[in-house]
């Protein structure tokens, strides 16, 4: 199943060109990385999936132009999380994770039952439990940033974008987080994420677009990743290494 479409995909910032004509699509029940060099236009894609930001050609998602849908709408499909979200406010955790529920009831409303369930669930699933009722401005970096996905989580999306979401996590939580995204492809959910660490995504991801300048190098199943591939999106070379489960890792010679 196809769950993005995209044909001769243009968009920027000003006269700069970020995404270049792009076509191809995302499957949906699965998890694709978007990998390559800064630059090249993960996070502008991402956007432009989740409905943000301007852009010619077409683009589609389940068979609707993107550009003709709402806000809400976004809202109770779309859960996207961009790399850099600053929360000065001294929000508690439960407030912080409360506003992924803000697309089903109105701002103003207060949270219901139903709604504090999945708040502390989300919560659970994402390793904050404990951390409820502290100020989002005291924790570190890597809390916050599982805060802002048990806040994700709480939309109970079918579909997550996420720009880098494990950038300021240790081993052990970032392994926490993939694993969980992995059960919720399993449960027919869809995932893209935008990643730097390669080997988290060959564990853990099933597809791959390559970006480098605003174009697709290359895309495919994330089994097709070679040495070729990595070479031309780098410019550097890698090394495959297998562990005794069979696993693959990445690193630069």
């Amino acid at each position: 199943m196809i769950l993005y479409s995209f044909d001769a995909l243009n968009a920027g910032y000003g006269e700069k060109t970020v995404i270049d004509g792009i076509s191809g699509g995302i499957k949906g029940g699965r998890i694709t990385a978007l990998i390559g060099p800064n630059g090249g236009g993960k996070s502008t894609l991402l956007r432009l999936l989740g409905g943000l930001g301007s852009y010619k050609g077409t683009l589609s998602l389940n068979g609707r132009e993107v550009s003709g849908m709402t806000r809400r709408d976004f809202g109770r499909i779309v859960g996207f999380l961009p790399q850099n979200i600053n929360v000065r406010a001294a929000f508690s955790v439960y407030e912080v994770i409360s506003l992924g529920r803000l697309p089903f009831h109105g701002a103003l409303e207060p949270v219901g039952q139903k709604d504090d369930e999945i708040i502390i669930e989300s919560a659970e699933l994402a390793g904050v439990g404990h951390l409820l009722f502290r100020k989002v401005t005291e924790l570190s970096g890597g809390e916050r940033q599982r805060v802002l996905f048990a806040m994700t989580l709480a939309q109970k999306p079918n579909v997550f974008l996420l720009d880098e979401p494990t950038s300021a996590l240790d081993p052990s939580h970032a392994h926490r987080i993939f694993s969980l995204l992995r059960i919720l492809a399993s449960e027919g959910k869809s995932v893209v994420a935008a990643v730097h660490d390669l080997n988290s995504a060959v564990s853990f991801c099933d597809d791959y677009i390559a970006l480098r300048s605003g174009k697709i190098a290359s895309c495919g199943e994330m089994a097709r990743l070679d040495e070729k591939i990595l070479y031309e999106l780098y410019g550097i070379r890698f090394c495959r290494y297998r562990s005794e489960d069979g696993k693959t890792a990445w690193h630069p010679e």
